[in-house]
């Protein structure tokens, strides 16, 4: 019992990303349900309506094969800080526990503290020895390996040197009419729906090949130094602009974040891609790395491409 005579289970872990990204983590479908739950679970989420009064429905499959209808409804969200919720079964009316989340601050790290409020001493020991601690502290730990970043072994990196300044290099990653014309893998042509050039901006785009449906795929920008560095997320999409899963893996990550770096000298410009799977589980990080001498074909081809660009904008 807690001093204010509250059965509590309370659970913390230092998370090693930072809490804006964390707190996404505990409020995107597509991110919850792939670290949710004690090792072994999976989930399936039904609807997420993360607002105060909002309900989340999923299903928990355990190892075993058996199916846990599980819902959440949120009672408060201060973001990125705090949130509460009420947590039930099969019946949405009927809390079983409430509990809090806390995501303190640490700069490049997030303390997650996870408190579940019990109605009474015999249920907080029904609990226990049901296995919640050491499945909160599993879930938590399954958090912390999702959102961390991947290892650089497991990142990529590609460098091209083009006979042109830099100033043309940039331009042809920076303004939408240039981009379209040499962005992808040889012998696909570019379309873009969107091409908002800026921080926090969209990319939004297909891929087309002869005779094959298009490939859509998105990049959200993060910081811009001109001539100088990109910062973006990139993964594919559907043509609505939704995150989609690679239609190649099913493990493949949903986002990778990348940093394209630009230095000149004697008129001649190198540029240099660095790249790694975020919020990825262990399988998919893998599956990154195992795919390097693909995307090393794939990117050859791109700057190709754009090299081919540049000599004829000579």
């Amino acid at each position: 019992m807690s001093p204010s005579g509250i059965a509590e289970i309370v659970l913390t872990r230092t998370v090693h990303a930072p809490r804006q990204r964390v707190w996404q983590m505990f409020t995107q479908a597509e991110h919850i349900q792939l670290w949710w739950g004690p090792n072994g679970f999976t989930n399936t989420v039904q609807s997420m309506d993360v607002r105060v009064g909002g309900l989340w429905r999923y299903v928990m499959h355990g190892p075993d094969g058996t199916d846990y209808t599980n819902w959440i409804r949120y009672t408060t969200l201060t973001p990125p800080a705090h949130m509460a919720y009420a947590h039930g079964g099969d019946d949405p009316e009927h809390a079983e526990f409430h509990a809090e989340v806390d995501l303190q601050d640490l700069g490049d790290r997030t303390q997650v503290t996870l408190r579940l409020l019990l109605a009474s001493a015999e249920q907080r020991a029904k609990l226990v020895e049901f296995g919640a601690v050491q499945g909160g502290e599993q879930t938590l730990e399954r958090l912390d390996a999702y959102v961390s970043a991947t290892p650089e072994a497991q990142c990529f990196r590609i460098s091209h040197h083009f006979d042109a300044p830099l100033p043309a290099v940039w331009q042809a990653w920076s303004e939408p009419e240039r981009f379209a014309q040499w962005w992808g893998p040889e012998g696909c042509s570019v379309q873009l729906k969107q091409m908002d050039f800026r921080p926090g901006g969209v990319l939004h785009y297909a891929m087309v090949w002869p005779g094959m449906p298009a490939l859509w795929g998105k990049f959200v920008y993060g910081p811009i130094v001109p001539q100088h560095s990109i910062a973006f997320t990139n993964g594919f999409s559907n043509e609505a602009g939704d995150t989609t899963r690679a239609p190649f893996f099913d493990d493949w990550p949903l986002q990778v974040a990348n940093t394209v770096t630009f230095t000149e000298h004697d008129g001649q410009t190198t540029l240099t891609l660095h790249g790694g799977p975020i919020c990825a589980t262990p399988a998919e990080r893998n599956q990154f790395a195992a795919q390097f001498d693909s995307m090393v074909q794939g990117f050859s081809g791109t700057f190709a491409k754009l090299e081919a660009y540049l000599l004829r904008k000579k």
